[in-house]
């Protein structure tokens, strides 16, 4: 805009020569000449609208210099201001190919202006034309070369802000994936500090009002063990809480925390393999009537030992859930190779709550298993779960010794 109203300025009180009309008047002032003024105002105007419309604007510039060079004989400041502002505009801005064909008509237009420019030379110079030529052609291609180098600079400008936009929408992608990420994180973490050990109370609270009449000798050692395993999930909620507010570096599950028989694990350790022995101990105090077939043969890394202990103990909190009477045998073989885990009851769950004993109707199934197996599934592990054959239940997890990105989707069994 500004070089437009310069540009209309300095014009106005620089006009062209011009020509003899057929009656022999001579015009000599631009405010005199209309078609002067016309073209004056579609130049000004195509310049200043060139941001928005470059094509248009640089063909409305050519057709008014082509009138220009028509009527006028020689050059003027408008003439050669508005030819060099469209070159470059038609390299900066025009989209490629029109671009190099305006450039061309460019190089045209400004040669004829040129040449009928150098006809006012008097005396005739030999040789001149091709001087006055060739200064007009290196003035446009400075033109060129300036609009080029500015193309390049706003693509650039344009790319990089491409760039930003792509990297802020993949960083706000990334954010929610590490939310939701988050989400399942705690969401395992509450079901596996507070899904075992709600389940014990409730069995044993079942159990004590049972023989509360009978025997309260019972009764008071149900009591005993309802009251350990509620404070060992209140502690692990307050571990829970503070694992939220306190820093990742600093993850309060890393502290000791009391096992299911109300002993506590090793300072700074998570529950692995060796807390399975206190875990089915625990088990046992609250009534369930289970076997341990452990074989250690092998030392995994911690990682999988932790996985092994949770899918032991999710697997032990649906048969109290659904099958608190049922037989239940676990069988741990850790090798070299892996640990292999199996949990079975040899009484089938119902689809209404399980066999006698089961603690309740529970309508929100599957959420264990699903957490479970994203588990396994993270470490490179396979996990199978469903009714046995010859009644009852099993789950089968096999673990490498050396944990692994999976290959598979998390919700695929092997």
């Amino acid at each position: 805009m500004l070089l437009s109203v310069s540009l209309a300025y300095v014009c106005v009180w620089n006009p062209p020569m011009i020509t003899e009309q057929p009656t022999g008047a001579l015009r000599t002032t631009l405010i005199d000449s209309g078609a002067y003024v016309i073209i004056l105002a579609v130049c000004c105007v195509a310049i200043a609208l060139r941001r928005l419309a470059p094509t248009t604007a640089v063909v409305a510039v050519g057709v008014a210099l082509a009138a220009h060079v028509l009527i006028f004989d020689g050059l003027s400041i408008l003439a050669i201001v508005a030819c060099l502002v469209a070159v470059e505009t038609c390299t900066s801005r025009v989209p490629r190919p029109h671009a190099w064909l305006l450039v061309a008509l460019g190089y045209l237009g400004g040669a004829v202006g040129a040449l009928r420019a150098d006809k006012l030379i008097d005396p005739p110079t030999p040789g001149a034309e091709l001087i006055v030529l060739a200064v007009s052609w290196a003035f446009i291609t400075v033109a060129v070369l300036t609009g080029l180098l500015r193309r390049r600079a706003r693509e650039r400008i344009e790319q990089a802000l491409e760039r930003a936009e792509v990297l802020a929408a993949q960083q706000e992608a990334e954010r929610r994936l590490a939310v939701a990420a988050e989400r399942q994180r705690i969401a395992r973490h509450v079901h596996d500090l507070l899904g075992h050990s709600l389940s014990v109370i409730g069995m044993q609270a079942e159990g004590a009002r049972a023989v509360l009449a009978t025997d309260p000798a019972a009764a008071a050692e149900a009591l005993v063990v309802i009251g350990r395993t509620s404070r060992r999930s209140v502690s692990e909620v307050h571990a829970l809480v503070d694992m939220l507010r306190a820093d990742v570096r600093e993850s309060p599950l890393a502290r000791p925390s009391a096992q299911s028989d109300g002993s506590a694990a090793p300072a700074g350790s998570s529950p692995g393999l060796d807390d399975v022995p206190r875990l089915v101990t625990g088990a046992r105090r609250a009534g369930m009537p289970l076997t341990l077939d452990l074989r250690c043969d092998a030392e995994p890394p911690a990682p999988v030992g932790e996985a092994a202990y949770r899918c032991v103990q999710e697997a032990l909190t649906n048969v109290m859930r659904h099958a608190a009477s049922a037989p239940t045998k676990v069988r741990m073989r850790v090798e070299d190779g892996g640990v292999d885990i199996v949990v079975e009851n040899v009484e089938p769950m119902s689809a209404g709550g399980g066999a006698a004993g089961a603690l309740d109707d529970d309508t929100r199934r599957g959420a264990g298993l699903q957490a479970m197996r994203e588990r396994v599934v993270a470490l490179g592990g396979r996990m199978w779960a469903g009714e046995r054959s010859e009644g009852g239940w099993r789950v089968y997890v096999t673990l490498p010794a050396l944990p692994h990105l999976p290959q598979a989707q998390p919700g695929q069994a092997a």
